[in-house]
């Protein structure tokens, strides 16, 4: 399984949110890091795929943020600043084993985390750049 990488470091964008939550952080975490409730005090945490606890995720988090501080979270939308060179159109990106990332191939508790998808802008014109859609 290879780990997905951002473009930029600890900087993601969102392109479009249909479904969005903001928390305090109950750890530091960083841009495209898959994040879940954290059981004890209902902030957000990392996520990975080890077991279904940590496997329960609710979105994909929007910047890169230290404990308490707050951050939104992505469970629908599309997302752009991954590093999808290797991944194909349509390919299905997983929460891996590996905290607060995301992968190509599942982790020990398969969680989809969305595809990858094609995203055009009209000033570039000739190739379509490759962003996540998110469907947690």
């Amino acid at each position: 399984m290879a780990l997905i990488a951002l473009t930029t470091a600890n900087k993601v964008e969102v392109v479009e949110s249909y479904v969005q939550h903001t928390a305090p952080a109950a750890e530091a975490i960083v841009a495209g890091a898959p994040v879940r409730f954290d059981t004890s005090n209902g902030k957000f945490t990392n996520s990975n795929g080890t077991t279904a606890p940590e496997a329960r995720v609710y979105g994909i988090a929007t910047k890169t943020v230290a404990a308490n501080e707050p951050l939104t979270a992505i469970r629908r939308g599309k997302m752009d600043g991954f590093d999808f060179t290797s991944q194909a159109y349509d390919a299905t990106i997983f929460v891996s084993d590996t905290d607060g990332r995301l992968g190509d191939a599942a982790g020990t508790v398969s969680t989809v985390a969305g595809r990858v998808i094609s995203a055009w802008s009209q000033r570039l014109g000739t190739a379509a750049d490759k962003i996540l859609s998110v469907e947690l």
